[in-house]
């Protein structure tokens, strides 16, 4: 009895160590072909923000009119690049000549310094914003005898631009990079179940200007001095968490993150500074067959900011792609070739 036990579990568990190795087989034989391919995705996402305007101990937002983009993401083994702009695939205002045309630009790349460590670059600029609630502005700024009959409509800034450069330094407690890199872009394909603990620092410099130019009930303003309106901060935002990867069947899969924050805001000109937390979280569920892909996500970003001069209450996006895998030039992978022995 004894004996026939015994060799029941030891063929079990040659069984469970026979499957282990014939699925890291696997995913390595797919990150050894993944090396010679370049991964395409193009598609949109809605991004809602605002920037604050502090006045008289009140808040006002300055916000973008359009929030749909093209977006496009190209990754190539270790680099990933993004690239979102306008024109737009999909607009869903039809109202410029009440809130303005905004337009968008952002670049970015990342890649893994080591197995543990990710570092992501990013440019962003919004151009053309309008003022939310105008009304209730122009009251706090000129008395309520003077604006009694003010009409709702709203202030534009057609060359106001926000610019952030952003920095994300991320370090894997738990997790490998191969794994952690389907977290951050659909690009990668999901090859098993997997839980991720991670700390990031983020870093970001922003820059509000060109704000001299306002229209107003068809009327243009400008100022015409030279000390032209700037308005400059630095950010540094700490979070720690963690993500869960799940397969669905052979080719669906779903991500989730979840991070809790802290922040540190200065404002570089007016001598001010600020202490907050937050929450950022991310889900996205997709098909994944190898060659072709899709997805959809959401992410959220809420900060208990008491001064939007710093953060926004809420943001939060939606994005959609469809992509697909090429195989990369015979030239390309010889250069690569030589980076990847450098870095080793």
């Amino acid at each position: 009895m004894k004996s026939s036990l015994f060799k029941f579990i030891f063929l079990c568990l040659s069984g469970i160590t026979f499957g282990q190795e014939v699925i890291d087989t696997d995913e390595k034989k797919y990150l050894e072909e993944d090396r010679k391919k370049i991964s395409l995705v193009g598609g949109v996402s809605y991004v809602n923000n605002s920037f604050g305007l502090f006045y008289e101990g009140q808040t006002f937002l300055l916000k973008p009119n359009d929030s749909f983009y093209t977006e496009f993401f190209l990754r190539y083994r270790w680099l990933d690049a993004s690239l979102s702009f306008a024109p737009k695939f999909v607009r869903i205002n039809n109202d410029d000549d009440v809130k303005g045309r905004t337009k968008y630009f952002n670049l970015g790349f990342a890649f893994f310094l080591g197995p543990k460590v990710r570092q992501s670059v990013n440019f962003n600029q919004v151009k053309g914003l309008y003022l939310e609630d105008t009304k209730r502005f122009l009251e706090t700024v000129l008395g309520n005898e003077f604006t009694a009959d003010l009409s709702n409509d709203l202030m534009q800034f057609p060359d106001a631009k926000f610019q952030s450069f952003t920095g994300e330094t991320s370090y894997l407690w738990l997790g490998k990079k191969d794994n952690y890199r389907t977290y951050t872009n659909m690009t990668h394909r999901p090859l098993k179940d997997d839980f991720v603990l991670l700390t990031g620092l983020v870093y970001q410099y922003n820059v509000m200007k060109d704000t001299d130019r306002v229209k107003y009930q068809g009327m243009e303003i400008s100022d015409l001095s030279e000390d032209n309106s700037v308005t400059k901060d630095v950010r540094v935002t700490l979070k720690t968490g963690g993500g869960i990867q799940r397969l669905i069947g052979k080719n669906w899969y779903a991500i989730v993150e979840l991070h809790p924050q802290i922040h540190y805001g200065y404002l570089i000109d007016e001598n001010y500074n600020e202490f907050n937390f937050g929450v950022n979280s991310y889900s996205r569920i997709g098909f994944d067959n190898g060659k072709w892909f899709f997805g959809g996500g959401a992410q959220l970003n809420w900060i208990n900011s008491t001064n939007e001069n710093f953060y926004s209450t809420t943001n939060w996006l939606f994005r959609f792609g469809l992509g697909f895998r090429i195989n990369s030039p015979k030239f390309v992978n010889q250069q690569f070739d030589k980076i990847d022995q450098i870095l080793k």
